[in-house]
């Protein structure tokens, strides 16, 4: 029978569960019993076992190596959740600044059609003024043209010289009705060039702001493209100084 002691050293077994989920069992020494080696087991030469220092030596650097790789996917989720945020805050910015340009951009055509409606409301106003002066004249052209037989049927010795001046103030009423018709004209077109410089410059005005929006969306992708490389550049090392660590370990 064996002694209490090689029983005892035969029973010795110790298991540990790591975090990950593997299990480790140690063994200490062989069950010892009372039957004599047999000549194959003692011509065989036994592997050494491990010391109890080597196997807490071997667990403690397989730890290392799961904290290490726990803190590496800590460090990723966290630049995956700086990434998304940064992603959401450009996004959430590129959409208010569109919508605060389509405002301004609305805002600016409302004001435009505005002044132009106001334009061409003051211009029909001249128009009709003109107008009215117009026909103010042709009436009063027919009452001196109805002024000028009457006073040829009652004066015929004077006729000629009433002809004449009534003749001269008709030149000269004529001439007034083409100057002012002619001035009209010109605050026509001055109006009409006015209102076209007007449209230009606000159309000019829009393609700047365009042109604006489009630079700060560009400078937001190349910083975007920036962080995602740095993310790779980091991960890249991370992942060989891991493999380093490992190869020595084991």
């Amino acid at each position: 029978m064996s002694s209490p002691i090689d029983q005892e050293v035969a029973a010795i077994r110790g298991e540990e569960k790591s975090k990950g989920g593997l299990s480790y069992e140690v063994i200490l020494a062989e069950p010892v019993s009372d039957r004599p080696p047999s000549p194959l087991t003692v011509s065989t030469p036994t592997r050494p076992q491990p010391s109890e220092e080597e196997i807490e030596r071997k667990l403690l650097a397989a730890k290392e190596r799961r904290e290490a790789n726990r803190s590496i996917n800590d460090v990723d989720e966290k630049i995956n959740q700086a990434v998304q945020k940064r992603q959401e805050i450009v996004s959430t910015f590129v959409t208010k600044t569109k919508e605060n340009l389509d405002a301004k951009m609305e805002e600016s055509q409302e004001k435009r059609e505005a002044h132009l409606n106001s334009l061409k409301t003051k211009l029909k106003e001249h128009l009709e003024r003109v107008e009215t002066i117009r026909l103010t004249n042709d009436t009063k052209l027919q009452e001196i043209r109805q002024q000028i037989d009457e006073k040829l049927k009652s004066a015929d010795e004077k006729r000629d010289e009433i002809i004449k001046q009534l003749q001269e103030k008709l030149r000269l009423h004529e001439e007034h009705i083409k100057s002012v018709k002619q001035s009209s004209e010109e605050k026509t077109k001055a109006m009409e060039e006015q209102i076209h410089s007007k449209i230009q410059l606000a159309a000019e005005k829009r393609e700047e702001i365009e042109k604006e929006m489009l630079e700060k969306l560009k400078e937001q992708d190349r910083r975007g493209e920036l962080a995602r490389q740095k993310k790779e550049n980091r991960l890249s090392g991370g992942g060989q100084c891991d493999e380093g660590e490992t190869a020595s370990s084991g």
